[in-house]
């Protein structure tokens, strides 16, 4: 009978000490209580850099001029945080320039999906919905996000992709199989 109570009086104190202990963890700050929120900061981190956006030259596109400048830069504070630097860059060309002697010539029908970066290297992915227009507007679509990503410093190639897949090209005319690895002085058929 004693050896029944020894053994019962063993696990008893087992489990007080197993119970104990779990009462006495402390919640870390990661750990979230039952019936709390998670708390997010209302305006997130974001960093600014100043880049070189390159636009298609208004007076070209509408009178075909050799002598004028294709393309021409504008110097903009990109703001980024949420998304890639390389992102926020493609974003704000698919906004349009600050400048009415300038214009974006990528679709305002476009949908990117992402831009990611893997040694060196821009993935710029597009959605096929809606990314059409000629071979000039897509000359200027592949010129002004190349040298735009080039300009930063820390991209050697831009490779562009379609629904995540290398496509042969974006709009029917120049072929993208293949990483653009400089700047486009700009191309035509």
């Amino acid at each position: 009978m004693k050896k029944y109570i020894l053994i019962f009086l063993v696990i008893v104190m087992v489990l007080s000490l197993a119970a104990c202990s779990s009462f006495d963890k402390k919640p870390s700050e990661t750990d979230e209580k039952p019936g709390t929120d998670v708390i997010v900061e209302p305006s997130p981190k974001t960093d600014e850099k100043e880049a070189a956006l390159y636009f298609a030259n208004k007076k070209y596109v509408e009178t075909g001029d050799e002598k004028l400048e294709k393309l021409i830069s504008e110097k903009r504070i990109v703001k980024y945080g949420d998304i890639s630097l390389e992102e926020a860059v493609v974003r704000e060309l698919m906004k349009g320039p600050e400048s009415s002697e300038l214009a974006t010539e990528i679709p305002s029908s476009a949908k990117l999906i992402s831009v990611e970066l893997a040694d060196g290297t821009a993935f710029v992915n597009f959605a096929q919905e809606g990314l059409y227009g000629g071979s000039l507007q897509e000359t200027f679509t592949i010129s002004q996000i190349v040298n735009s990503l080039m300009e930063l410093g820390s991209i050697k190639r831009v490779q562009f992709m379609i629904d995540g897949k290398k496509a042969e090209t974006l709009m029917g005319h120049i072929y993208t199989m293949g990483a653009f690895e400089e700047k486009v002085e700009f191309f035509t058929d």
